[in-house]
């Protein structure tokens, strides 16, 4: 499971956890309102004939309110179902105001959590308007029932504003909330792709020095080539004239011998100055972020795994000590997952806060039940030692995860 599954799954996580305390209580308190309704049932006028009709009533809206819960569709629809259950539960009541006022807080919750804003807002409100309106003298089973008290509509009135203002305000700071973490989510994809990005142009970086780097070393070749080949031709033309001429003219031969020692002079001078533009464009061994960035790319070729590696808010190096500590945890730290935890996805944290340098390897593999600290760790822990850094590792949900944690001076950072 890579990062960008387990954000999925975190939030898929929070949708669910999130509708279940809402749903939780709602059902709750349509529990309460079946204890309620055998309460009152016996000074329910012509209770008989609503008796088995009450069951059926709240079970479909019990059915409802799970079915928003858990699949979170039509609920403008699902509401509209429930408070017409909540009429034909209240309309042979009469008096009896209290089991609506139950069952009235339930769907002020499913409103106010599983709506929108701002839509949940009128839907409390009407939902409530409605449900007060229904309280009046009504007729059934043939039986005049008489309207709920002025008070007690009153009392209805003042706590279905309450719980309205308590339901929104409890929606707006959840929505407060949704809003900061898209805001972090879009940040933390800014910085992977910033982070992909420069990975990207340091690999483009990379392969142009060594394009750059090929071209020159076969043109000083040819040069060497041209140069010195053209020069020992004509030494050794020289120095045959020369042995032909050994036993007749000296004085001549003195001259062949410095012409040709003159064009060694030239030719050796030629090449040193071709050998010192060789060494000057070698490649610089790479430092900080290239370093890391060249490990990890080397190793994945090597190995096949796949390797996420983010910069996160961290500068292009911290210091050779720093570099070089940081270089071999990335190091060993590849290592034990690949021999170790047989990981397929390794995932590479880079992050600053407060003047600390974190980083995080994670990886998917099988994880340990116990760990016993051989020369790699050992060693990890000398070097962080010495820069005042600690290292922690534990088993996660999805494999294990080893953390380093180095504090950086000002001019580090």
């Amino acid at each position: 499971m890579n990062a960008a599954d387990t954000d999925l799954k975190g939030k898929q996580d929070i949708v669910w956890n999130s509708s279940w305390l809402t749903t939780l209580p709602s059902v709750l308190l349509q529990g309460i309102s079946c204890m309620q309704f055998f309460l009152i049932r016996s000074t329910i006028i012509k209770s008989s004939h609503f008796a088995w009709q009450f069951p059926i009533f709240l079970g479909i809206s019990l059915m409802v309110s799970l079915y928003m819960g858990v699949f979170r569709r039509a609920v403008p629809l699902a509401l509209v179902i429930r408070l017409f259950i909540i009429f034909l539960i209240g309309y042979p009541l009469g008096k009896h105001i209290w089991l609506e006022v139950t069952l009235l807080l339930s769907l002020l919750l499913e409103a106010g959590l599983f709506l929108r804003l701002p839509w949940n807002l009128p839907v409390m409100i009407g939902s409530s308007v409605a449900v007060i309106l229904f309280q009046k003298p009504v007729s059934a089973f043939h039986t005049r029932f008489p309207g709920p008290e002025i008070q007690d509509i009153l009392f209805l009135s003042v706590i279905s504003l309450t719980v309205t203002l308590l339901v929104f305000s409890i929606s707006l700071h959840r929505e407060g909330r949704r809003k900061e973490h898209k805001i972090i989510d879009r940040l933390d994809h800014a910085i992977s792709q910033l982070g992909k990005a420069n990975l990207g142009f340091q690999d483009l970086t990379t392969s142009m020095e060594l394009e750059t780097l090929k071209k020159e070393r076969k043109r000083v070749s040819r040069e060497i080539h041209d140069t010195v080949g053209y020069s020992l031709t004509n030494i050794r033309i020289m120095l045959e004239a020369a042995s032909f001429m050994i036993d007749s003219d000296k004085t001549q031969i003195r001259e062949l011998l410095e012409k040709s020692m003159n064009e060694a002079g030239l030719c050796l001078e030629e090449t040193r100055n071709a050998m010192r533009q060789l060494r000057s464009k070698e490649v610089r061994q790479a430092r900080g972020m290239k370093s890391f960035f060249q490990l990890v790319n080397v190793f994945g070729n090597a190995t096949g795994i796949k390797v996420n590696l983010e910069f996160g808010n961290t500068p292009d190096s911290f210091g050779d000590r720093i570099d070089k500590a940081v270089f071999r945890f990335i190091q060993e730290g590849l290592t034990n997952s690949f021999r170790h935890g047989r990981a397929t996805v390794i995932s590479i944290y880079f992050w600053i806060q407060d003047g600390m340098l974190r980083v995080s390897l994670r990886d998917n593999g099988t994880g340990a039940d116990s760990i016993s600290e051989g020369i790699g760790l050992a060693g990890m822990k000398e070097r962080l030692a010495e820069l005042n850094g600690i290292m922690s590792y534990q088993n996660v949900s999805d494999g294990f995860e080893i953390i380093i944690e180095i504090p950086l001076n000002r001019e580090d950072v």
